[in-house]
């Protein structure tokens, strides 16, 4: 009987915790809407835009590192954006100053995640996909959509630090699409 009741408990604990995590509920508050050009409020500062990563194993902890890049550069934050690729930015391929001057002519920028992929592993690594749609409007006002996929990856090997073991950027396939306007 005393399995059975904690068995049960057990069940109903996680069933809770599905549900609540289904709902968009989090223990955390949810970060504040980065500043609009013309408005009042200063800033979301980069404290603030931290995914969390209470289960950094969770494809969740992945969606929120990419949610979090996307918030940053929103933020205009570029230093913490480039800190969400792997090496510290190295793997986007760019300085941290030819990153920041790719984002010179963005005045607004939002990311649709898409369902995100299996999480796969290999030689110590795990790795999920995750497609993207991107919206975003230039200085200018003319208005851009872009899709395809990041990539992230975290360390699984004995001895990762725990900053390896949380997900990063590891690659992106990013296209302007032609057809929006």
């Amino acid at each position: 009987m005393w399995r059975r009741t904690t068995w049960l408990l057990i069940v109903a604990a996680a069933l809770a915790a599905l549900v609540m995590t289904a709902a968009g509920c989090s223990s955390r508050p949810a970060p504040a809407p980065p500043a609009r050009a013309g408005s009042d409020r200063p800033p979301v500062p980069a404290t603030a835009i931290q995914p969390n990563l209470e289960d950094s194993s969770s494809v969740e902890a992945a969606l929120a590192v990419l949610r979090a890049y996307y918030d940053a550069i929103a933020a205009r934050d570029f230093r913490r954006a480039y800190q969400l690729w792997e090496g510290a930015g190295a793997a986007s391929g760019k300085s941290f100053t030819e990153f920041a001057a790719g984002f010179t002519n963005t005045a607004s920028v939002s990311v649709s995640p898409g369902p995100p992929g299996p999480i796969e592993g290999a030689a110590g690594s795990r790795y999920v996909e995750i497609p993207v749609g991107i919206a975003a409007t230039t200085r200018d006002g003319v208005r851009q959509r872009f899709s395809g996929s990041y990539v992230l990856r975290r360390a699984e090997v004995d001895g990762a630090t725990p900053e390896q073991r949380r997900w990063h950027l590891y690659s992106a396939k990013i296209a302007r699409d032609s057809t929006a306007r």
